[in-house]
């Protein structure tokens, strides 16, 4: 039977994954309305230059915000920081509808990036530290999962609602996360970075769900470590402290490899690469299912992190990462540069693409998260995880800019290649630097890697 402390620690990390549900939602959004944007009876005309525009300046508000809103969770707590997001999100939808020029949707645009990066920044830092450590990968998983159910709730509703009646839809989301959210405690690590020892206490009863010696145990260990990694506690120790700049290297790597696996690009280009498979299926039909495997791939990683561990779960999704981008690009490279006739197997470059989102999911994109706020003491926790932030948009920026111009100009084919070159280097960087985390208290961990710091020193 499930104990009340889990279904507590559960419902706190899904009511506030519904953050990152919106973001899901803020992505999502442009895809449904971009023909009636471009089409004569355009609410707000734009060409498709400024289309493009309307679409990627969400990635300069995720990198302009994701700095501040580590520091701002760090002075007035993750959940007040968190339950910002939810009025500000709401107020940029009834900007959409007041504007009525692509100058002023532009402005909206930069600014849900802005709110984007504040729930990408903070709620990974809140999942992991109000967990337990035998299910923080689990709760570390939530906001993959939610965010791509904003995706497909926004793709859903979208196919049948105008501009207009879209945005009054997509209002529901930061309603119901902050009217929820607004009843789950602090993270007991924020009180206590703060000295608030009795308001940790009552927050971590909550979440434990239960008032007896282990509390106490836990809360003794959760201060000392605190206090350890409070001593010094700088922006500068991020970049100065060598197993916090270790730790930073390994999460950047993570991201680099997350992005350039192949996924991050097939999501946004689904049509385009769908429809270079030689298949008598709609293109966009195709990437609906897609898109739906990618939230079912999501699902078993929330069991498999805890239960197989960070570290074989991610070389496993890396493998297989490598394997079907291999595939693929074999799929194209004999297509496209020689006189093979593949007409009759393009069901299994489909089948390597659903593969692919699997083992995608299962690893890279679900537990990169996790890893991010189990390998970083709590003085620098969040924002190296707005770094991280950071990081993922430069790079997912720069893959999006590419991948249309290598598949027209040079041939599918260059993108898998580039993506089976990085997945397999992934797999040997996460052989030798990625240690395992799974079922250990924060304070093990810091002290398992300065351990494994100071041997390799």
């Amino acid at each position: 039977m499930v104990s009340r402390g889990v279904l507590n620690q559960f419902w706190a990390a899904i009511t506030g994954s519904l953050s990152i549900m919106n973001v899901g939602i803020i992505l999502g959004w442009t895809s449904p309305i971009m023909k009636e944007l471009l089409g004569p009876n355009s609410p707000i005309p734009m060409s498709v230059d400024e289309s493009s525009w309307f679409v990627s300046i969400i990635d300069w508000g995720l990198i302009v915000g994701s700095i501040p809103f580590g520091i701002l969770s760090d002075r007035w707590g993750r959940k007040l920081s968190l339950l910002l997001i939810g009025p500000l999100a709401l107020f940029t939808w009834i900007g959409v509808l007041w504007v009525d020029n692509f100058r002023g949707l532009l402005i909206i645009r930069f600014f849900q990036g802005l709110l984007s990066a504040g729930a990408y920044t903070i709620l990974p830092v809140y999942a992991g530290e109000i967990a337990g450590s035998k299910i923080r990968g689990a709760l570390g998983t939530m906001f993959q999962i939610l965010m791509y159910v904003g995706i497909l709730y926004v793709y859903v509703i979208g196919t049948y609602l105008d501009f207009k009646n879209l945005t009054y839809a997509l209002m529901v989301g930061p309603i119901l996360f902050f009217v929820l959210f607004l009843f789950v405690p602090e993270s007991p690590h924020f009180y206590i970075m703060q000295n608030r020892l009795p308001d940790a206490k009552r927050s971590l009863i909550w979440l434990r769900g239960v008032a007896d010696q282990s509390i106490d145990e836990e809360m003794d260990s959760a201060v000392d470590c605190i206090c350890k990694e409070m001593r010094n506690a700088s922006f500068s120790e991020l970049f100065t402290d060598h197993f916090s700049l270790k730790a930073l290297a390994i999460v950047q790597g993570l991201s680099v490899f997350r992005v350039m696996a192949g996924i991050t690009a097939l999501i946004s280009y689904a049509s385009i690469t769908f429809s270079e498979m030689h298949v008598d299926i709609d293109p966009n039909k195709l990437s609906i299912i897609f898109a739906c495997s990618v939230l079912f791939a999501a699902l078993p990683s929330t069991i498999l992190s805890d239960y197989v561990g960070r570290r074989p779960l991610m070389m496993i999704s890396c493998t297989f990462c490598f394997v079907f981008d291999t595939a693929i690009f074999g799929y194209f490279y004999l297509d496209r540069k020689t006189n093979y006739d593949v007409i009759d197997y393009g069901w299994l470059c489909v089948a390597a693409v659903g593969g692919l989102s699997v083992a995608h999911t299962i690893g890279l994109g679900s537990l990169l998260s996790t890893i991010n706020c189990e390998l970083f003491p709590s003085n620098t926790r969040s924002t190296a995880n707005a770094i991280n932030t950071i990081t993922l948009t430069i790079v997912s920026f720069l893959a999006l800019k590419i991948y249309p111009v290598l598949a027209v100009n040079e041939g599918m084919y260059r993108n898998y290649l580039i993506s089976s070159l990085f997945s397999l280097l992934s797999i040997i960087c996460c052989y030798i630097w990625l240690p395992e985390t799974k079922g250990k208290t924060f304070a093990s961990i810091q002290a398992q890697f300065r351990k494994i710091n100071n041997d390799l020193g």
